[in-house]
């Protein structure tokens, strides 16, 4: 599950969906993914609604307070007990989401950037390496 949430962190930290609130800390590896999720398709969603300049300005807020979220997902996985076979069986099912809005993810990061609005700033709320296919 680590890895899973790595990736998911790396590939891009926003969100854009108006603030809910706060659901419970997520307690068991099926948790973890369901929130983790939650949070790829809120970042896709702000990714795709940056189209222009204002569009970006606009998302740069809601994109570092999904950052934090990010963070926080992180703390709660680390202290998650290691997955058990089942876990992973439960988890698998998640993977085809889990891939398909990864990808979407990734996509918005490269029109971004091939359209000039990956800013620097934007780059460090999404974790965007500089040196990255991405710039």
């Amino acid at each position: 599950m680590n890895a899973y949430l790595c990736l998911a962190f790396s590939a891009g930290t926003a969100v854009c969906a108006a603030a809910q609130e706060a659901p419970a800390a997520p307690s068991t590896h099926l948790d973890m993914a369901e929130a983790l999720l939650d949070f790829l398709s809120r970042t896709e969603l702000c990714l795709r609604s940056c189209q222009d300049e204002a569009s970006v300005s606009t998302a740069i807020p809601q994109l570092q307070q999904l950052a934090q979220e990010a963070r926080s997902l992180a703390d709660i996985q680390k202290k998650l007990p290691e997955p058990t076979v089942q876990d992973f069986m439960a988890l698998e099912k998640k993977m085809e989401l889990f891939a398909s809005i990864c990808t979407a993810i990734q996509k918005h990061i490269t029109r971004l950037a091939e359209s000039g609005l990956l800013t620097d700033e934007l780059r460090q709320i999404l974790e965007v390496n500089p040196n990255s296919p991405a710039r």
